[in-house]
């Protein structure tokens, strides 16, 4: 009994990948627990260049949800063992309220400095066109 539970138990843990994947997925944690070496180098890479760590965020954002519904695969090709269903679909509300907050906030600081530029083109040439008005 006891040996056909540590049979299941072989391989990584679910919940661990997972946590790794949303503390330090874009450093590529979750990739080197579970044996993908190259690629976990290849986001450690892109993350510390700095310009291209939209890329490994991205990645990160993609492997977390692939995890999250139970697809994500060791290096061997065996499962993540102790899924946990609902903790995944936690994780896939979060990501995608958060993905939305950014986007929303992007769009209200685009529209702020857009007002800003248009409001300060508009006032400079208003005060233009006053102080050629008073000159003789």
């Amino acid at each position: 009994m006891v040996g056909t539970e540590l049979e299941n138990l072989k391989g990584k843990n679910w919940v661990a990948a997972m946590m790794l994947c949303w503390t330090l997925g874009t450093l590529g944690a979750h990739r080197f627990y579970t044996g993908k070496q190259n690629t976990a180098w290849a986001m450690l890479v892109l993350t510390i260049t700095g310009c291209l760590a939209p890329i490994s965020c991205i990645w990160a954002l993609i492997d977390g949800i692939v995890i999250a519904l139970g697809q994500y695969r060791h290096e061997d090709g065996s499962e993540l063992y102790e899924r946990i269903p609902w903790l995944g679909y936690v994780y896939i509300a979060i990501m995608v309220l958060a993905v939305i907050g950014a986007l929303l906030y992007g769009a209200v600081i685009f529209s702020v400095v857009a007002a800003a530029i248009t409001s300060g083109a508009g006032a400079g040439a208003a005060a233009g066109t006053a102080g050629a008005a008073v000159t003789p």
